[in-house]
């Protein structure tokens, strides 16, 4: 392949400083497409060494930020070589994956992001399973979107071995709750209550509504046990809508109505939200989800919404730490825990012995020992009648 001379530049052949480089813009096809690409990366380059920001660079140019930073960092290196296309096709990875395997990963990249979903390697793997192909490998997959400038930088995360994670063993075993907020087209915020199952992520309940009281979480979780059974625990923050442990010494109603069906309430330690870490990072994935559409304009298009992601998160897309299983199939693989009768004994015990004291403590009914007024009067034999006054 030679340009010759580009706007002044050594002949691009030249500058190729490795074979594979060579073959990659040869395996294209289409040298003016490998030509045009080299110019817009050198555009990049030229814009953010004159000074413009590399968020801006990268928006003129329709790439991503992580692209423009990359292709600084190629020309800091190689000088214009490093401008060069690389191919984005399967031969240039080192485990040859076929080029139409690695065309349709980039299509997925692009469905899953433009319909609000997980879009990471695992996800794109779990969508090729279904359609009958064998994925590459994860890192594989994570190179091919990389080469194509669909991956961009995430800040460093704390490392997932200093987390102590906590799982429940079986479905229902702890339901995770909480709500977060999400705005409607005119301007109202709505409040979202959902129920998550921890062992399996499923998505047991979610509903907007314009206000969160204690009764508004006893109905979603009657409802979500009405649908499920009764789980052994719960799982939840301590805001005033779930307990009153923090502000009274009274239990609030929710956890009466728990205690009494035999259901273990768990709190999460105050100012610690990676406690209910799962149905946190299930909110992220509903906003991003949302976020893909146009705003509901009243919560009943909301909750309409809320219906059709349940199904699709449910159902249709495999959770990574599920071993690629969806939701639904992790939590219909096992039997079921349940409430602990033990506890639903107690709590009625201390009912009933409310109620003893309540009625010891009552004063006794006041009885009306009036005595009404008399009239003496005496009948023809001369004995005397006593009669109340006013009768005759």
């Amino acid at each position: 392949m030679s340009w010759g001379m580009v706007d002044g530049l050594v002949p691009v052949d030249w500058c190729m400083d490795t074979q594979s480089q060579q073959q990659s813009v040869h395996s294209n096809g289409d040298d003016g497409g490998a030509r045009s690409e080299f110019l817009r990366n050198r555009a990049i380059v030229n814009a953010i060494l004159s000074g413009m920001p590399v968020a801006e660079a990268a928006r003129r140019h329709d790439v991503t930020r992580q692209w423009a930073h990359e292709m600084k960092r190629r020309y800091e290196k190689d000088g214009e070589a490093g401008l060069l296309p690389r191919s984005r096709r399967a031969h240039r990875i080192a485990n040859k994956t076929d080029g139409r395997v690695a065309e349709r990963i980039v299509a997925i990249r692009r469905e899953l992001t433009a319909g609000g979903l997980d879009a990471g390697a695992e996800s794109i793997a779990a969508r090729l399973e279904r359609e009958g192909a064998t994925p590459p490998a994860n890192s594989t997959i994570h190179r091919i979107l990389r080469d194509a400038g669909l991956v961009s930088p995430e800040p460093r995360k704390r490392p997932k071995s200093s987390y102590t994670r906590f799982e429940a063993v079986l479905p229902n075993e702890t339901w995770q709750s909480d709500f977060t907020h999400w705005p409607l087209a005119g301007g109202l915020d709505a409040l979202i209550v959902s129920w998550l199952d921890d062992h399996s992520r499923f998505l047991l309940y979610s509903r907007a509504y314009a206000t969160v009281t204690m009764k508004t979480v006893e109905e979603s979780f009657r409802q979500a046990c009405s649908r499920y059974g009764i789980p052994a625990s719960t799982l939840t923050d301590n805001g005033t809508v779930y307990t009153t442990r923090l502000h009274s010494a009274e239990p609030g109603s929710f956890e009466r109505l728990l205690a009494l069906m035999g259901v273990r309430q768990k709190n999460g330690s105050p100012y610690h939200p990676q406690t209910q870490g799962k149905i946190e990072r299930w909110h992220r994935t509903l906003k991003q989800w949302l976020a893909a559409r146009p705003l509901a304009r009243d919560l009943d298009e909301l909750n309409a919404q809320l219906d059709g992601f349940r199904r699709e998160y449910n159902e249709e897309r495999p959770h990574r730490a599920l071993n690629r299983h969806t939701p639904r199939e992790a939590y219909e693989a096992k039997g079921k825990a349940g409430p602990d009768p033990e506890i639903a004994v107690r709590e009625q015990a201390r009912r009933d012995e409310e109620e003893r004291l309540r009625a010891k403590r009552e004063p006794p009914t006041a009885v009306d020992v009036t005595v009404p007024p008399v009239r003496r009067r005496a009948d023809w034999r001369g004995c005397v009648a006593l009669s109340a006054a006013g009768r005759r």
